[in-house]
């Protein structure tokens, strides 16, 4: 616990150098991605299932496989161990809330903030594309100069998957980054950090609360 502490902190640290809907995944709209159309053209089936094609580069007339991605549209935010939502905790040095948006236009953005309202709103714009396993491979977006994570930029690989029936991990340069889960739903401070040895956060008014039950 200790280490994943420290991770977190050293994270936030480079930031301040360098320089937040329920899980009705089976409800979700189904988006099927034809041939000849890329990720960011999905095109709506009708049976409103969320598909996207891999195909076999090896063989021209090969079977494309398809990759259901409907796991990942909608509104995600992190939690970790440190801060669990709706509960009002000591601060754990340098908390993070970090919204992450994935559009079936094969498009995703993300904004993180800190306790520090001086460090303003940092935001991540990408392109995606599925792979199977499933996976969503990301790729710098609208002016994005290099592919960027938290405090990190010039990233060679960034990576998206599902750990579970809701929750959603990333892959940063071949590693995961286990200390921060993406759960269904947009998340706000309830208490920035005021005084600042606590902290709260929650989910937005209107957002369900319970979107994994």
């Amino acid at each position: 616990m200790t280490m994943i502490r420290r991770s977190t902190f050293a994270v936030l640290v480079s930031i301040g150098s360098s320089s937040a809907s329920g899980c009705q995944c089976a409800d979700r709209p189904v988006f099927e991605q034809g041939e000849g159309t890329s990720s960011t053209g999905l095109e709506t089936s009708a049976s409103d299932g969320v598909t996207a094609t891999a195909g076999d580069s090896s063989t021209a007339d090969a079977a494309e496989e398809p990759v259901d991605v409907s796991r990942f549209i909608g509104v995600f935010h992190n939690e970790n161990g440190f801060v669990p939502l709706g509960e009002e905790v000591d601060n754990p040095g340098e908390p993070t809330l970090m919204n992450l948006e994935i559009r079936a236009d094969g498009t995703a953005s993300m904004t993180l903030e800190t306790c520090s309202q001086l460090l303003g709103t940092r935001e991540y714009a990408w392109r995606w594309e599925a792979q199977p396993g499933p996976w969503l491979v990301f790729s710098p977006g609208p002016g994005e100069e290099s592919l960027r994570f938290m405090a990190r930029d010039d990233l060679e690989s960034l990576r998206l998957t599902p750990v579970n029936d809701c929750d959603l991990q990333f892959e940063v340069d071949g590693d995961f980054v286990p200390y921060e889960t993406f759960r269904p739903g947009r998340a706000c401070w309830v208490n920035r950090c005021e005084p600042t040895w606590v902290v709260e956060i929650d989910y937005c008014e209107g957002e369900d609360s319970t979107p994994c039950d």
